[in-house]
């Protein structure tokens, strides 16, 4: 049975960072890689360490630190301000987001490493819209603005993205095609996982039905479905004329986090002299903390995992690549429940819960590759964006 000990034994990695020679120091990141768990707390992370046999990526020597998440006017963010201050360094009220308490627009540290010449990437298990990955590219006093941050995602020129969430792209009361818009940008635009899996294009939007990238999720009003003598969105169109709309709809939730940020990678690293800033959000953790789901909880930090392996396998094969993974906030109040296991074995994690909503404990920062000895200490969430810049200079 693993305990968690591990956990509190790999906090002193923090220690490392004291020693760290002025060679480590002075190591800068080509590439950047933040990856996001939305309300992983503890708690979570916790039930992952006890359920998997295995070593997890939270155990393959991480620089650990820990993470302040409260926003500009309350101890308990929301996901719209604490996305807002993991992707700008500046906190602002519950429900803005990518904007300031005066609702002035603010730079996200992807926007600033396109100014450094990086190819940027967006994969995320919900929406492109949702609030945290939206504050990297949007600025609106409402999370609910959806067909507006879908518009800023339009302009957002990031090179690659992949989620879900087409309805507000076409179903909109302005009747304007947004898959025409980013066609029309140079981007190919691709409504299937299987398109996705198989493009070369180093620009590229997949916008895929939530049942594509989530298990739980069955059902979608993110198809795109035309009324009698209504026009579908161009990029159905398109894809239907080339005969790549196939009716035996291609599709593993369960791995997709996973294979997309791999895909991702794969296309950010073609032609990136300057190297690439990929943002991730797994986004459903905070939902089973809502919900208080023990079992979904533990099965979602699984998936989690394979994905954190993933990236840390290649930070070690490339090692000018930093990785930050934290959480916006924790959710849940969650915990590690009494629950006996038999000697020689265990049985399914059980986990409990203080409430349904989110909560102001701190969360962990774990950090790998270049730079990751800057992120071992306590942090407020505003100053995470910052370091990640100082270190791509």
């Amino acid at each position: 049975m693993k305990t968690l000990k591990r956990l509190f034994m790999a906090i002193a990695v923090v220690a490392v960072a004291v020693g760290c020679t002025a060679e480590q120091e002075q190591q800068k990141p080509k590439n950047v890689i933040y990856l996001i768990g939305d309300g992983m707390g503890f708690g979570a992370v916790s039930s992952l360490l006890l359920a998997e046999d295995g070593d997890t990526g939270f155990e393959m020597n991480p620089v650990i630190g820990l993470n302040e998440t409260q926003s500009a006017n309350n101890y308990v963010t929301d996901s719209p301000a604490g996305g807002t201050a993991l992707a700008t360094g500046t906190r602002t009220c519950n429900g803005f987001l990518g904007v300031d308490p005066d609702t002035t627009q603010l730079t996200s540290i992807l926007k600033k490493a396109q100014t450094m010449g990086k190819k940027t990437g967006i994969v995320v298990n919900t929406t492109l819209t949702e609030a945290t990955p939206g504050a990297f590219y949007a600025g609106v006093p409402s999370r609910s603005m959806g067909y507006k941050i879908a518009e800023q995602f339009c302009e957002s020129n990031v090179d690659v993205a992949i989620g879900a969430g087409l309805s507000v792209f076409i179903n909109r009361p302005d009747s304007v095609d947004l898959t025409a818009t980013l066609i029309n940008k140079g981007y190919n635009v691709y409504l299937d996982w299987k398109s996705v899996l198989g493009t070369n294009s180093e620009k590229f939007v997949g916008i895929l039905e939530m049942s594509d990238v989530h298990r739980r999720n069955k059902s979608s009003n993110s198809e795109a479905k035309a009324a009698e003598g209504d026009q579908v969105c161009l990029a159905a169109k398109l894809a239907a004329d080339a005969g790549n709309l196939d009716t035996t709809r291609f599709s593993e939730p369960e791995v997709y986090l996973q294979k997309a940020t791999v895909k991702a990678i794969e296309q950010l690293s073609k032609n990136a002299p300057e190297g690439f800033f990929l943002m991730i959000e797994s986004a459903i953790i905070d939902g089973y903390g809502h919900n208080n789901d023990s079992e979904g909880m533990v099965e979602e930090m699984k998936e989690f995992n394979g994905t954190l392996k993933a990236l840390v396998a290649y930070v070690n094969e490339h090692p000018e690549t930093l990785l930050v993974v934290t959480a916006d906030h924790e959710t849940g109040g969650t915990g590690v429940a009494y629950k006996s296991y038999p000697v020689g074995g265990t049985s399914d994690v059980a986990l409990n819960f203080s409430t349904k909503g989110h909560t102001g404990t701190v969360v962990p920062i774990f950090a790998y590759g270049a730079g990751a000895e800057k992120f071992g200490g306590i942090f407020q969430n505003r100053e995470i964006p910052g370091i990640i810049e100082q270190l791509m200079k």
